[in-house]
């Protein structure tokens, strides 16, 4: 309760701070047009303009570069305190100029907003930034809303927090505003650190961290020391102005630093993890921290560091960051990452198709305002940089126009897409391959004007194609296929004479030819053409290929069930698998239809015995149509069992025969005695299924032919091979002739399930001296792997 009274107080301090901060802001800025006006010093000059901006009043006002400034408010330019501490013109009503025509002018500014230069300094110095921070703010009090008790949704509110304050800051700092200036000389350098602080404890879910706790507390230090320099500075008369290019240059160094860090530091960590699940979200913090800091540290923090001017305004290259918000609220509240690496295959390729044409289109430019206006280097920078993204985002939006509007607007383009989906429906119910060539025909006849669709074979053994006839076009087909079948290539399209071949299919050394003749338009086949029937090549070289390998699984099946006594244990298994799957279904339908039928019927009758009179005659015989419908529920119950034990797998081998065991006690008239021995190893659900089986077929052959009084039963494991012995005291057999007698029932089944799964079986009888029966199994069953890399053949049945 405490906790959250004190975390109550300190988001209301907060909020009441944040909120004063804004408001104070406000009218900073909107009090009065900034004047832009940058000066420097020296002995003998005194205060000269260095610098103007377009947007301000010293340009509107006719001020240029090298005049001098005489007076401020109508004192010496030495006692305005902006313009001893900052170099700065800003707050003055008026100040007295000389040209550098020699000429003097008194210039007064401009108290409110008046003049075409107000839309543009409002719409740089407060609509941008008022809408920047407007959208920050929105997806932080919607993270607080819904993840207030996440600390790392806390430290990114902060994160979201301090790029908004920083940047609606920025134009009361133009202004010299204390509170302003101290902003972005406190808050600014801190932001990158918030990233580091957040990214911990984000990436602490998944075991890793960004940086060092004492690297991170080093850089708080070191942003700490130089924020309380720049107090010093902004508040006090302590320290010259000599002391604050210091400062500045200190500040730019540091924020360059600490995004240079966390670029760095995503760097290390996307090569470290670029292998495992945690790549995607690497390179997406790194692509996101990347594209919003980059534009303002190499544009404007940069060249300031070196002494030069900034090549775009800030208003400008701080739209990037509006990334941030959208790219950490998806992380913080999506459980799923988009595809980060399809976006950056689209960028880079989209930045390559723009590079050339940028340049091109600035080289243009240049050429017509060279000779009419004076433009600096950075200028043309600048101006490229933003031809360069204008034409990005272009291809960017053109692609998802693409998708919205092209389907709907050039519908015949989308016709072989429909064409394809079709085809792909009608090949899943393909069964032979004179199927596969019908549907094949039917798509092409429907979409293309040819003169002839024929199916070729090319023997590459016996050097010949059939079926051909005597014309012309058929016997250059016919040799031309033959000079070229080395190079043959499954899914490939081929030019052929008299229009075009795909190969869609081979057996051995046979391909399987779609002879397409010429356009009876006349036309040439066009890309789009192509394109839809190499797919459709492919298709069918797919589908044949599955063909021809059910074929031959077909092939290979009759053959082994056509051998008498040397049935392969795949084959085998195969067919108990196949069993299984069927007693499955059957139980399971028994179940949904039968069993539950009987329960419903089973309630009605129980309805009407308590709803209505009956008389104690009627009334017995309806208890008796009741016991025996419980007597039939019961039943299927027990054969659905019987059919599909329930959680075979999960119980174990040795809790599975003693599950069979204890059912079987309550309805035969023998002893069963089990020993076994707990076996630890982890069995495949087939073997327990099929020693289940066995165990299940042997009692009831005790219980139907042997005539048994006591049967024994031993399970246990001996190095790696279960050990199964049964034995029974009933009336025995002759074992040579145990195969005429329960043909594939019974012990032959048995024989045959053990032998699936590659074990041993051993019978021990005489007539009236019962039956012994000792299985070896191995745990581990031996199998070659399957064409696609899989070591065991259940897979077949699902």
């Amino acid at each position: 309760m405490k906790s959250t009274m004190f975390n109550r107080t300190i988001t209301t301090i907060f909020l009441a701070v944040f909120i004063g901060l804004l408001l104070y802001l406000t009218l900073v800025i909107t009090r009065a047009p900034s004047i832009r006006a940058v000066l420097t010093h020296d002995p003998v000059n005194g205060y000269t303009v260095e610098s103007i901006e377009p947007e301000g009043q010293a340009k509107m006002m006719g001020i240029q570069i090298g005049d001098r400034i005489l007076e401020v408010n109508h004192r010496p330019a030495e006692e305005f305190e902006n313009v001893t501490k900052y170099y700065s013109l800003e707050y003055a009503d008026n100040v007295l100029v000389t040209h550098r025509d020699n000429s003097t002018e008194l210039v007064t500014f401009s108290k409110a907003w008046s003049g075409d230069h107000s839309t543009l300094e409002l719409l740089l110095q407060l609509y941008i930034p008022g809408i920047s921070l407007i959208i920050f703010c929105a997806f932080s009090v919607f993270l607080y809303v819904k993840r207030r008790h996440d600390p790392a949704v806390i430290m990114l509110i902060l994160f979201f927090l301090s790029i908004g304050l920083s940047y609606y800051s920025s134009s009361a700092s133009i202004l010299r505003d204390p509170i302003g200036i101290s902003i972005i000389y406190v808050v600014l350098p801190n932001i990158p650190l918030l990233f580091l602080s957040f990214m911990n404890i984000y990436l602490k879910r998944f075991d890793t961290y960004l940086i060092g706790t004492k690297a991170l507390a080093v850089l708080y230090a070191i942003v700490g020391a130089q924020s309380l320099v720049s107090l010093i500075y902004i508040w006090t008369d302590l320290l010259s102005i000599e002391v604050f290019s210091y400062i500045k240059g200190a500040y730019s160094a540091i924020v360059l630093m600490g995004n240079l860090i966390c670029a760095l530091k995503l760097i290390g960590k996307f090569m470290k993890h670029r292998r495992t699940k945690l790549k995607s979200l690497f390179t997406i913090t790194l692509t996101s921290h990347l594209v919003a800091f980059s534009p303002f540290a190499m544009l404007n923090l940069l060249p300031q560091l070196f002494g030069a001017g900034q090549i775009l305004p800030p208003a400008f290259t701080a739209l990037f960051l509006f990334i941030l918000p959208v790219v950490y609220f998806y992380l913080s509240t999506s459980n799923q990452l988009f595809d980060i690496d399809f976006i950056l295959t689209r960028f880079k390729y989209y930045t390559a198709l723009s590079l050339i044409p940028s340049i091109l289109v600035t080289m243009a430019i240049s050429v017509v305002l060279m000779d009419n206006i004076g433009i600096y280097w950075s200028n043309w920078i600048g101006i490229f940089l933003v031809i360069f993204v204008v034409m990005t985002l272009f291809l960017y939006a053109k692609e998802q126009i693409d998708q919205r509007f092209r389907p709907k607007l050039f519908k015949a383009m989308y016709s072989y897409q429909d064409s394809l989906d079709r085809f792909s429906r009608s090949i899943a119910r393909v069964m032979k391959q004179a199927d596969l060539e019908a549907v094949l025909k039917q798509e092409i006849d429907s979409l293309l004007p040819v003169s002839r669709i024929k199916f070729l074979i090319v023997d590459q053994a016996e050097h010949a194609v059939f079926p051909m006839g005597d014309d012309h076009e058929e016997r250059v087909t016919g040799d031309f296929l033959l000079g070229v079948m080395n190079t043959f290539k499954l899914g490939e399209l081929i030019d052929l004479p008299y229009g075009l071949g795909l190969i869609i299919g081979r057996q051995r050394s046979r391909y399987h030819i779609l002879w397409i003749g010429l356009k009876t338009n006349h036309t040439r086949f066009n890309s789009d053409e192509i394109r839809w029937l190499k797919t459709m090549a492919n298709y069918s070289s797919i589908v044949f290929e599955n063909l021809y390998l059910i074929e031959g699984l077909i092939e290979d099946l009759e053959s082994e069930v056509r051998k008498e006594h040397t049935t392969s244990p795949w084959v085998l298994r195969l067919l108990f698998c196949l069993s299984e799957n069927e007693r499955r279904k059957l139980a399971a339908d028994l179940h949904d239809s039968a069993l539950q039928d009987q329960l419903l019927w089973y309630r009605k009758l129980e309805s009407v015995m308590m709803d209505h009179p009956i008389s104690d005659k009627l009334g017995r015989e309806l208890e008796d149509i009741k016991e025996g419908l419980l007597d039939v529920i019961h039943q299927i119950r027990e054969t659905c069992n019987e059919l599909r034990p329930p959680l075979l797998k999960e119980m174990g081998v040795v809790e599975a025969v003693e599950s069979i065991i204890e059912h079987t006690q309550m309805r035969v008239n023998f002893e069963v005695q089990f020993r076994s021995k707990a076996i630890h190893e982890q069995m495949d659900e087939e073997q327990i299924t099929a020693i289940y089986r066995i165990v299940q077929e042997l009692l009831r052959n005790a219980d139907k032919h042997a005539g048994a009084k006591l049967v024994q039963l031993e399970l246990e494991l001996r190095e790696g091979t279960i050990y199964f012995r049964y034995q029974d005291d009933g009336v025995g057999l002759d074992v040579n002739y145990m195969v005429e007698t329960f043909e594939h029932m019974g012990l032959s089944g048995i024989k045959e399930r053990v032998a699936s799964l590659e074990g041993d079986i051993s019978f021990y009888s005489e007539r009236g001296k019962g039956l012994e029966v000792i299985i070896l199994m191995p745990i581990i069953v031996s199998s070659g792997l399957s064409e696609r890399g899989i070591s065991r053949d259940s897979y077949l049945i699902s």
